[in-house]
């Protein structure tokens, strides 16, 4: 939503410089970001064009108007792609006024547009159609889910694209917020798609994560992709859907972030599963997803309170050693393991600077085990770590 703006000069030299200016903002501008020209403060004799408050464009009509709202935050939006009117952008120029710099963002992301079309073709041919999908500065997103009830409203593929790449990209900078990682620490976008028909999803995962599955399928390390079938069989609503998409978004991103591996199937998985539990916990204080049953809503521990079922594991000493749990990996995790890993990694992040996790998860991924690595990372071993943890437990988790 750009804000009201217009290019304006104080005399012949200052429109010149000024429009220049523009230029070279909107020519070196990410390709999503067409910001019109800033109306002057101090002239308010400045003449305001009616038809498009000064903003330099107008919402293409060929779209919704609550999807084009929409369109700056996005790279590509395959829904619009190919408009004949607006090239991809969901904006025109407005034909009352000549606002230079936002006709030149608007021309340049019609040509950037065109570019991610022709890269993102493979998708489709790989596919045998025409996917919908988008992509953002983070995230490869495919929504195959024709229509979707979100937060009590019924949308559509294009609503709903636009709803998940806005989901997708608030999880990318929540995780480099709360990590303290960068984006030098990713090498490449996140892909993830969610179709509607199962034999979608068999040919998906086999195609785009290397292992062909009905339920969710992961690529993890460099070229980090999941692909999952999101039909009413397997997410009852839009919230489990969700919930599922940010678990493994958690997976991919830690798998991900330097230096590229997997660490779930490196005696690790306690670190890998109870991260991505944490991110569920985090958002919804309810953890309903595991590894390789990612959409068997069958599958529950304590209907997923792991907090209050945790301080209930550590006050009656039924907690698995941290021994056995830091020795296992991910598809060998029990259910009150997993609840357990998911507090380790809850006690780490609150109680520790978030480096020391990155820096442990480093010396993981090179196979160093976790009372090494864990020691290195805080200075502390597992023998020091397991009654600390279960002392904050105690005095911090809910009780009912």
């Amino acid at each position: 939503m750009a804000t009201i703006a217009r290019a304006v000069g104080v005399g012949t030299l200052g429109l010149c410089v000024g429009t220049i200016a523009f230029l070279l903002v909107a020519m070196f501008a990410p390709a999503a970001s067409v910001v019109a020209a800033p109306v002057s403060q101090d002239n308010p004799e400045t003449p305001v064009c009616k038809k498009c408050a000064s903003t330099g464009r107008l919402p293409c009509t060929e779209h919704k108007k609550e999807c084009v709202d929409e369109e700056d935050s996005l790279l590509f939006c395959g829904v619009i792609a190919d408009c004949l009117v607006c090239g991809g952008t969901g904006w025109i120029p407005c034909p009352e006024c000549n606002n230079v710099p936002v006709r030149a963002a608007l021309d340049k992301k019609k040509a950037d547009v065109a570019l991610r079309k022709i890269k993102l073709q493979a998708l489709d041919d790989k596919m045998g159609r025409p996917l919908c999908k988008s992509e953002t500065k983070h995230v490869v997103l495919v929504w195959e889910l024709e229509r979707q009830k979100i937060e009590k409203k019924f949308l559509d593929q294009h609503e709903a694209l636009h709803v998940y790449a806005k989901r997708l990209e608030q999880m990318y900078s929540d995780y480099l917020g709360r990590m303290q990682v960068t984006d030098k620490d990713f090498r490449e976008k996140f892909h993830v798609f969610v179709w509607w028909l199962p034999k979608d999803q068999i040919q998906a995962s086999t195609t785009f994560c290397g292992q062909g599955g009905s339920g969710g399928v992961k690529l993890m390390g460099v070229r980090p992709s999941y692909s999952v079938c999101g039909n009413k069989q397997n997410f009852q609503d839009d919230e489990k859907l969700y919930r599922n998409i940010v678990h493994c978004m958690a997976h991919l991103m830690l798998s991900a972030q330097k230096s590229p591996q997997w660490i779930g199937n490196l005696k690790a998985g306690w670190a890998d599963e109870g991260l991505a539990h944490w991110w569920e916990d985090r958002y919804w204080n309810l953890c309903d997803n595991y590894c390789y049953q990612e959409a068997n809503t069958n599958v529950d521990f304590k209907s997923g309170h792991f907090k209050l079922a945790v301080r209930k594991l550590v006050e009656t000493d039924k907690a698995p050693p941290a021994a056995v749990v830091f020795e296992r990996n991910v598809d060998t995790l029990t259910l009150p393991e997993n609840a357990v890993a998911f507090s380790y990694v809850d006690y780490l992040l609150t109680t520790q600077d978030p480096p020391k996790f990155s820096a442990m998860v480093e010396d993981l991924k090179r196979k160093v085990p976790t009372r090494e690595a864990m020691k290195k990372a805080y200075g502390f071993g597992p023998i020091e770590f397991e009654p600390m943890w279960k002392g904050w437990v105690l005095a911090t988790y809910p009780t009912k």
